[in-house]
């Protein structure tokens, strides 16, 4: 870190009920216990509960979920932080991912069966798809976490296995229906940590954040960790979430994240993957607030950096200023997956989001896939309203820019940018695409898209056929201009280990700059 730039960082608690607060109230709701037929909330889990809007009051409405994991069933609540006890209760179809903990109990489980393999070589790991649940004939349904068993010395080659774990009954399915597994391959090199590594030891959910050069404060901001971070659907998460981001004093972002993250494999298999997991990298530093924040002296390293391993010393968000740009660095795990969280805040007023793909040893990513991560940015330059939207296509003349003034999409084309406008004061923010980001195929549907703000467009709900990304649904042709305004912004990343690109490796995002 640069000797004359320093970082603020503080824990700022979230308005109204705490989170755990507001997780019991929802839990014992008699409501809720009516619906889900049981006696009291113990063994309920509440996935999801969370104020809505940007700065919530005391009085703000919330979302949450309970789920019962016996009945495999979960309601939804609405209602308002000061009167949780009065929240509407509906039924819902959401099921969470496992949880850590669901996991280490699967876990014991899975190693008493008598069909687990020896050796000190084993590792249990956390595969595709997180879950294979069982339909009973009545209709009800058992819950039943999957879990990856990893057998590098096997003598028949089989290396991998994917197994469903009925806590409820303490059984094993070596065989889950369903379950896309090519048992002999090893399409990556690196061991997976096993579930046992892995704990959420509680910490901040949020900080605010401040980078000053001398008494000049260069960046102003409110960051959410992935396991908090806000899509309206549940239990999905956003990586790494920015709110209320100034630069010198000037408000540029309202809020940034990535709610939506896809991978599509050649044959057909389609996943949508959770973006809230946090798993272990490697960060040297302090931690100012509490577990899960570190501010660090040297560049932290994630799978990307560090090639060789698949843990770290460190689980949660990492802060480091190389005396250019700060760094906000988490590392993500869906399934065998490994994703890079990252964001780079230039002392010049330049955004550089950036997301990062790898994986762990496992049978599936030697077929060729893609990956599309969808960043949400809800400009306010300078404020919520009177934000205009630009097309530019360089070319030899320097080209006017074109204002959009409808809901649209876009795709990528050589020379073409964007930019968000404040039309009072003329500052905005370009967009220009980075080099490694590609363009939509029919999955991917499209690179860009520019909305009027709505509270509720948080993410795309309940995501479209083969979990493909439904942005395409809030293109109703409303106008944005002189408007709040909402930008979506795709990358598009091929990935083939047979014919890797030149930018195998690298992170995808483009590069917003001010002016």
């Amino acid at each position: 870190m640069s000797d004359d730039v320093r970082i603020e960082i503080e824990a700022v608690p979230r308005p109204g009920l705490s989170t755990d607060q507001l997780r019991q109230a929802v839990a014992g709701h008699p409501r809720v216990l009516a619906e889900l037929g049981v006696g009291d909330a113990e063994g309920l889990i509440v996935p999801h509960a969370a104020a809505l809007g940007h700065d919530p009051g005391p009085a703000a409405p919330f979302r949450a979920t309970v789920f019962d994991p016996i009945g495999n069933r979960a309601v939804e609540l609405r209602g308002t932080l000061d009167r949780p006890e009065e929240a509407e209760v509906r039924p819902s179809a959401f099921r969470p991912q496992p949880s850590s903990g669901e996991l280490t109990a699967a876990a014991a489980v899975l190693r008493a069966d008598p069909a687990f393999p020896h050796g000190d070589d084993v590792v249990v790991y956390r595969p595709m798809p997180p879950l294979a649940d069982l339909e009973n004939p009545d209709g009800t349904t058992v819950r039943r976490p999957t879990l990856g068993v990893y057998t590098p010395s096997d003598p028949t080659g089989v290396r991998h296995r994917i197994v469903a774990v009925d806590l409820t009954h303490r059984a094993v399915d070596w065989t889950p229906a369903g379950i896309d597994l090519r048992m002999h391959h090893d399409c990556e090199h690196t061991v997976p940590e096993g579930v046992d590594a892995l704990a959420d030891r509680g910490g901040p959910d949020q900080v605010h954040v401040k980078v000053l050069r001398g008494d000049t404060v260069l960046w102003d901001l409110l960051v959410v960790r992935p396991r908090a971070s806000a899509p309206q659907n549940p239990g999905v998460g956003g990586g790494v979430e920015l709110r209320n981001v100034r630069y010198r004093g000037r408000l540029a972002l309202r809020q940034a994240h990535v709610p939506v993250l896809n991978v599509e494999y050649e044959q057909g298999t389609t996943f949508r993957d959770d973006a809230s997991f946090e798993t272990r990298f490697s960060a040297a530093g302090s931690d100012p607030v509490g577990w899960g924040w570190r501010l660090c002296t040297s560049p932290p390293r994630t799978i990307l950096e560090r090639t060789d391993s698949d843990s770290g010393n460190f689980q949660g968000v990492a802060f480091h200023h190389d005396g250019r740009e700060l760094r906000i660095v988490s590392e993500l795990a869906a399934g065998w997956y490994r994703y890079a969280s990252d964001w780079r805040l230039g002392d010049d007023g330049s955004i550089r989001p950036r997301f990062g793909f790898a994986a762990t040893a496992n049978p599936m990513t030697c077929k060729v896939h893609r990956h599309h991560a969808y960043w949400r940015f809800d400009f306010d330059i300078g404020g919520a309203a009177d934000d205009v939207v630009e097309q530019i296509d360089a070319g030899p003349v320097s080209p006017d820019p074109v204002p959009v003034i409808r809901e649209t999409s876009r795709r990528r084309a050589e020379g073409r940018y964007w930019q968000v406008r404040d039309k009072s004061s003329g500052h905005g923010y370009r967009i220009h695409p980075g080099p490694y980001d590609g363009t939509a195929d029919a999955y991917g549907v499209s690179d860009l898209w520019f909305l009027r703000h709505h509270p509720a467009e948080l993410d795309d709900g309940n995501p479209g056929p083969r979990d493909r990304a439904a942005i395409n649904r809030w293109l109703d042709g409303e106008s944005i201009d002189g408007a709040n305004v909402v930008v979506w912004y795709a990358g598009h990343y091929y990935h083939d280990q047979a014919h890797p690109q030149p930018h195998q490796g690298e992170l995808i995002g483009p590069e917003l700059t001010p002016f």
